[in-house]
C-alpha cells in the first residue's frame, strides 16, 4: 500500500457562513434553526466484534442507536464523526475509540473566536498527535501493534460548516435534492482507478503503522438557493460498499433514519461492521 505525504489539495482561508437563526426585528420576523441527529452502529452479520464508533454531539456511541433533536444557534459548536477500526488489524476498536475520546475532547476545548485557517490547523495538529499517540500505544502493547482507524466528520462551528476526512470512511451532502459525496476515499482503488483485490486498501489513516497521515477539511456553504434544510450523512464502508448512490439518495430524500440505512447493509448480508450518522439542520420562520 502506497502512503501519501502530501494532501492533493489547498486548504481554503475562509468560507461562507451558515445563514441560519438571524433575526430581524423591524417586521418581527425570527428564523430559528433546528439540529435532527440520527445514529446507528451495528456490528453486522459476520464480523464478531464492531470495530466502528460514532460520535454524535459529544455522545460516542457502539452497537448502539441515538435519536435527538435540539435548536441550534450561531454561537453553537457541535461535532459528529464516524471512525472505523483498521479491519485485519489488532484491537481496531481500540483504535477508534481512542481517536474519538481525543476528538471530543479537543473540541471542547477549542477555543472560541478562530478563523476557518487556524480551525483547520487546530484539526491538523490534533490529527498528527492522535496519530503518534496511536503509534505508541501500538509499539507498548504487543496486542495493539499495528491498531489504525480512519475517520471521517462534519464540524458545526460558530456558524461555520466543515467536513474532514482520513481514510476510507464517507460523507454524504443532500442539497436539493441532490446528494453529493464530499469526501474522496483514500484507498488504492481511488488513487489508482483499478479495481481488484487490492481497491479497498487505504492509503491514508490514524495508526497502523503508517509514516505520514493527512486531513481532508473544507468548509460547506449551507442554505444557498433559498434552502430551508441542509442534511448530511457520514458513514464507514459497512454501508457505502452494500448501496449505491441512487439508493442512498432515495433513502435520505425520505429522511430515512440512520437504523434504516444500516438494515440495507443488513440485507445485503452485513459483511462489515456499518455506522451511519444523519445530521439534518432545518431553518424555519416563527
Amino acid at each position: 500500500v502506497y502512503w501519501k505525504t502530501e494532501p492533493p489539495y489547498s486548504l481554503p482561508t475562509s468560507c461562507s457562513p451558515l445563514l441560519y437563526c438571524k433575526k430581524t426585528v423591524m417586521n418581527q420576523t425570527q428564523h430559528t434553526c433546528q439540529l435532527i441527529i440520527s445514529a446507528r452502529s451495528h456490528t453486522g452479520l459476520v464480523r464478531p466484534e464492531n470495530e466502528d464508533m460514532i460520535l454524535a454531539d459529544g455522545r460516542l456511541l457502539r452497537d448502539e442507536s441515538y435519536e435527538i433533536s435540539r435548536p441550534l444557534d450561531t454561537s453553537d459548536k457541535a461535532l459528529f464523526a464516524i471512525a472505523d477500526g483498521m479491519g485485519g488489524h489488532n484491537a481496531g476498536e481500540v483504535a477508534s475509540e481512542e481517536a474519538l475520546r481525543s476528538l471530543s475532547a479537543f473540541f471542547k476545548e477549542l477555543p472560541s473566536g478562530l478563523s476557518p485557517a487556524e480551525l483547520t490547523a487546530s484539526f491538523n495538529r490534533w490529527l498528527k498527535q492522535t496519530h503518534l499517540h496511536l503509534l505508541e500505544m501500538g509499539a507498548n502493547n504487543p496486542d495493539q501493534y499495528g491498531m489504525g482507524t480512519t475517520l471521517v466528520g462534519l464540524c458545526l462551528y460558530e456558524g461555520k460548516a466543515f467536513w474532514f476526512n482520513c481514510g476510507d470512511s464517507r460523507i454524504y451532502h443532500m442539497h436539493g435534492g441532490k446528494l453529493t459525496q464530499l469526501s474522496t476515499d483514500h484507498s488504492y482503488g481511488q488513487m489508482t482507478g483499478i479495481k481488484n483485490h487490492l481497491s479497498h486498501a487505504i492509503t491514508n489513516c490514524l495508526g497502523a503503522n503508517a509514516p505520514h497521515v493527512f486531513l481532508d477539511m473544507n468548509p460547506i456553504p449551507l442554505f444557498t438557493d433559498n434552502l430551508q434544510e441542509e442534511t448530511f450523512m457520514l458513514c464507514s464502508d459497512g454501508l457505502s460498499d452494500t448501496a449505491d448512490h441512487q439508493t442512498l439518495t432515495r433513502f435520505l430524500a425520505a429522511e430515512s433514519t440512520a437504523w434504516s440505512f444500516v438494515r440495507l447493509a443488513l440485507n445485503a448480508g452485513g459483511p462489515d461492521n456499518t455506522s451511519v450518522c444523519i445530521v439534518r439542520i432545518k431553518q424555519s420562520l416563527s
